[in-house]
This record gives structure tokens, C-alpha cells and sequence, in this order.
């Protein structure tokens, strides 16, 4: 290792807020020129885009009005594309707004006995870390249910950005 002292630590610190400082400052330049691409982008798009809008929607209202067409075939295929109508997945949803998703549950006990209802069951984590903390709960009690508590430990590396112009650490950012 070609540390020996806290102080080799110190100035290889430096050179880490350094580099640090050079990336930063390189990512602030590269987010500008995203930032202006992607307005370039914008500007440059927004013509089609509109136009775009424009024709999909007459496209759809076209062919809301021609609906018949599409019994036979869902989709009609052209040399320029396909365009269709697609039955999308069943799903729930609330009758009116006299039924709220509280209020369905309840009726669901009444009626179905409860039947469509779903029950999750999972470990209150915090309560347990909770309790542990509290000594209310100990590794063995915990074992005895089949958990552990684990606690990682993270090594740190936090540059001190003020003390980066102070003359102490100057040589190191030139």
C-alpha cells in the first residue's frame, strides 16, 4: 500500500476532491449541451409534431365514423401502414361516483362474503426494528421466527470543498 500516514491520506483526499471538482464541472458542460440539443430538438419538431397531431386525430375520427368498416377485419393494412382498432385488456373500475372503492369493499363483504377480496399478510419491518431497538426484542427471539437484524457499515469518501482553497491543500488543485 503506498499510504503510511493519515497525512499521504490527506493530499491523495486532495487530489480525490480534485478530480471530483474536473468531473463535475465537465458534467455541469455536457447537462448545458444537452440542455441546448434538446431545445434545438424541440424547435426543430415542433412543426411535424403539430402536424402530426393534427392528421392523427382526423385519421381517428375518420375511421370512428367509418367503424363499420372494421367489423370484419380489426385492422386495415396500407402501403404506408396499418391502422385499426384494438380491444384493450378487461379491467375494474368504480360504477359512478356514488361507489367509492371503501364503499365496494364493504359491499363485496355483504354480498360476495367477502369472496373477491384479498388479504395481504407481510412482516411489519419497522415495528421489529422498533422493538429491537427498544430491547423488547432480542437476536434469539428473533432467530427463534427465523429473522436476523443486519446492519452494513459504508466506507466514505466526503472532499471538504471549502478547506480545497485554503493555501494548505493549493498544490494539490493547481
Amino acid at each position: 500500500m503506498k499510504y503510511a500516514t493519515f497525512n499521504d491520506i490527506a493530499y491523495a483526499l486532495g487530489i480525490v476532491a480534485k478530480n471530483m471538482a474536473i468531473i463535475k464541472k465537465k458534467e455541469a458542460m455536457l447537462n448545458g449541451k444537452i440542455a441546448e440539443l434538446n431545445q434545438k430538438f424541440e424547435i426543430d419538431t415542433a412543426e411535424p409534431k403539430k402536424e402530426n397531431d393534427i392528421l392523427m386525430s382526423e385519421i381517428e375520427s375518420f375511421c370512428i365514423k367509418n367503424k363499420n368498416n372494421f367489423e370484419a377485419q380489426r385492422t386495415m393494412q396500407f402501403a404506408t401502414g396499418s391502422l385499426g382498432f384494438r380491444n384493450n385488456p378487461p379491467k375494474i373500475g368504480q360504477l359512478n361516483r356514488k361507489y367509492t372503492v371503501a364503499s365496494s369493499i364493504e359491499l363485496i363483504k355483504k354480498i360476495f362474503k367477502g369472496l373477491y377480496l384479498r388479504t395481504k399478510e407481510e412482516i411489519d419491518k419497522d415495528a421489529i426494528l422498533s422493538a429491537y431497538a427498544s430491547k423488547e426484542v432480542n437476536d434469539q427471539k428473533l432467530a427463534a421466527v427465523g429473522l436476523k437484524i443486519d446492519q452494513g457499515e459504508t466506507f466514505f469518501i466526503k472532499p471538504d470543498w471549502e478547506k480545497l482553497v485554503e493555501e494548505k491543500y493549493s498544490q494539490v488543485v493547481k
